[in-house]
């Protein structure tokens, strides 16, 4: 090898690194039960969000709803949060935001077993900063979950719904 490419190979090694990368985001979402992953792509969400369509992907979890659960997941799906992206930071700061966070990542986690806390956090921060002049939605927020997928517990979320009081 020449000295002229090891001089080439040596600048690339140094540029690659420094050009910008996309940024990660959740294109899935794996729905955990037990040892079993079932997958459903965001993009699916979002076309029923959007269109009110139920895709092939989707209509497997789909046909586990009745037509009123599915009404209000889309308009779930739809609504739309303004706030100022600092404030929202600050206050999702406080302790009691905090720790609805560490128990909201017990369940949407960046994979089974772990506490989702950073990376919801970062997500909701993220969307609130980025939103459109409407502001953002839950799509919005998986769209910027720092990984490219979400974990969520099925069974730990079923066992909380069940004790919660609302």
């Amino acid at each position: 090898m020449t000295k002229l490419s090891c001089f080439w190979l040596g600048l690339w090694g140094l540029i690659i690194p420094l050009i910008p990368q996309a940024a990660l985001s959740a294109d899935k979402i794996y729905f955990i039960y037990g040892p079993f992953n079932f997958p459903l792509s965001v993009d699916s969400l979002e076309v029923y969000a959007k269109e009110g369509r139920i895709t092939k992907e989707f209509a497997l979890y789909a046909s586990q709803f009745d037509e009123q659960t599915l009404i209000e997941l889309r308009q779930t799906l739809q609504q739309r949060h303004t706030i100022n992206g600092v404030r929202f930071s600050r206050l999702l700061r406080t302790p009691l935001m905090e720790d609805l966070l560490k128990s909201m990542g017990q369940i949407f986690s960046t994979h089974p077993n772990s506490n989702g806390f950073y990376a919801i956090r970062g997500a909701l921060v993220s969307a609130a900063i980025h939103q459109d002049k409407e502001g953002w939605t839950a799509i919005d927020v998986m769209r910027n979950f720092p990984t490219d997928s979400i974990a969520i517990d099925t069974q730990l979320a079923t066992k909380m719904l069940k004790n919660s009081k609302f």
